[in-house]
């Protein structure tokens, strides 16, 4: 998949919402949402597929402006926690109405980070799947497919990292490959492509004072003749107790990636 940033998906339960001050007459409301900047998906979070839904307590002023937020359900991610949260604090609302007066209000809204189907992205997958050799393919396993057209998210990759070291490998993704900008991305991360004998990878990289460093993430693309998707080997240096257990842990976790299905030849095929 791309590295571009896609936009979280942010499902306004408005209905859901409540006024501070209970409502009794035709002349009372709760506060209504009439600008909702929408938050944006953490190129880290991306990169590793993370997805959750947080939902937030909105406290809004007399004036519509939001002075507080709370979590009151987490993501389970701190990265989108934090993304929903600072996306929050830039709405703006038409105040709750006590008997025709504004006064403060709250708001409940869960925001969801969700990675979208792309078609011509998928496109792309597919195109590109029809030029791996057969050495960086996969052979189909049942455990990995469900019926809702997805793989497990998390699939080891048995092909080897380029380089033995963090260290080198980072050597190796400066001088060959291109890192990636992305937006509100920590100085201590990188995002690298490389292109090689091993398709086109993509990289995570831990460096300097990250909680993670020196480790890294590598995902690429491959097939098992039926479905495409991606496989993932990672690399963690750190002598910090529990470091490497934790990352793990984050690449590791049960989800469920979806599955792009190859047609039976090239879109280009004659």
């Amino acid at each position: 998949m791309t590295m571009r940033l896609l936009i979280a998906r942010v499902l306004l339960l408005l209905a859901n919402a409540f006024a501070a001050t209970s409502v009794q007459a035709a002349e009372d409301a709760g506060p209504h949402v009439i600008e909702s900047p929408q938050p944006r998906y953490p190129a880290e979070a991306f990169y590793l597929g993370i997805t959750g839904t947080a939902v937030l307590i909105m406290d809004v002023d007399r004036g519509g402006a939001v002075k507080e937020v709370f979590v009151e359900q987490s993501s389970r991610n701190r990265m989108l926690d934090k993304a929903a949260i600072d996306a929050a604090r830039t709405w703006r609302f038409s105040p709750a109405l006590v008997n025709g007066v504004p006064v403060s209000g709250r708001v409940r809204v869960p925001m969801s980070f969700a990675l979208e189907p792309d078609a011509i992205e998928d496109d792309a997958i597919r195109d590109r799947a029809f030029t791996l050799p057969p050495r960086l393919q996969l052979p189909e396993s049942p455990r990995f497919h469900d019926a809702d057209g997805t793989v497990a998210g998390y699939i080891e990759d048995p092909i080897p990292l380029e380089a033995g070291s963090v260290a080198d490998a980072i050597a190796l993704l400066k001088a060959r490959g291109s890192q990636r900008s992305a937006t509100g991305l920590s100085p201590d991360v990188a995002i690298y492509t490389l292109d090689g004998e091993n398709d086109r990878t993509r990289w995570l990289v831990y460096e300097g004072d990250h909680y993670y460093a020196p480790s890294l993430v590598r995902k690429r693309l491959t097939h098992d003749g039926r479905r495409a998707y991606q496989v993932t080997r990672m690399l963690c240096e750190s002598k910090v107790p529990d470091v490497c257990t934790r990352l793990a842990g984050t690449v590791q976790r049960p989800y469920r990636q979806r599955a792009v299905p190859l047609r039976t030849v090239p879109r280009d095929a004659p």
